[in-house]
Formats: C-alpha cells, structure tokens, sequence
C-alpha cells in the first residue's frame, strides 16, 4: 500500500512497538518512517520534510527532549508528540519548555496514538 500523506518520523527503542506504531499510522494513510535511535533520526535525510515527530521520551543514547532540541537547532520546527511511562511534574514541565504538543503517556491505549497524529496534523498542516 502506497501511502502519500503526510510524512511522520517515529522513534523508538521497541521494536514491537515501533512497528506497531507504524503499521497502525500506515492505515491511516500516513507516510511513515522508523527510527530505533535519535541518531538515525537526525541522519535521515527526509527529516526537514516530516509534518510531524513522535518520539519516546526515553531513549538510549540521545533522549526525546535532546532530539528535540537538536531539530530545532536545525530550524526545524516540526511539531512533535512525545511518549513517556510515567508523565511525572518534572517531564510535564520539560515537556512545556521544549514546546512539545502532546505528552502521551503509555500504555498507549486503542488509536490514542492515531487521533493524537492525526489531531496535531489537522491543526498544523
């Protein structure tokens, strides 16, 4: 299935849900790309053309707020969806500051992850 909407870059360090997450936007007609680590997020040379990132906030290597701040620091200003196990006060505030749209936390319940991209692409595309 040949999917030509709007680009959204995922990365997660689960494989099982990365491909979950992928398969599930897919459906929706989205154009997806997977990503287990920041660093391959940030190589990837179809990054300035995502409408939209969602991204583990806990990561090996680069974490969520850190890739985040890396895209901006590129001028990018791709809205992004952050995940997390536990939204404690102190991610909810670095979550605020680092102007991430949406914190979601897991488990991500049925289509959550869907009407949350495709929510944050109906307001900023």
């Amino acid at each position: 299935m040949a999917n030509n909407g709007p680009l959204v870059m995922v990365v997660n360090d689960d494989e099982a849900m990365l491909d979950a997450f992928g398969f599930a936007l897919r459906l929706e007609g989205l154009n997806v790309r997977l990503h287990s680590s920041g660093d391959s997020l940030l190589a990837d040379a179809k990054l300035p053309d995502s409408a939209c990132l969602v991204l583990a906030c806990h990561l090996p290597g680069l974490d969520g707020f850190e890739i985040v701040r890396r895209v901006r620091a590129m001028n990018l200003s791709t809205p992004s969806i952050m995940l997390t196990s536990v939204a404690t006060p102190a991610i909810r505030a670095r979550a605020a500051e680092a102007d991430i749209w949406l914190l979601l936390e897991k488990p991500i319940m049925d289509g959550a992850l869907v009407e949350a991209v495709t929510g944050l692409l109906r307001e900023t595309t």
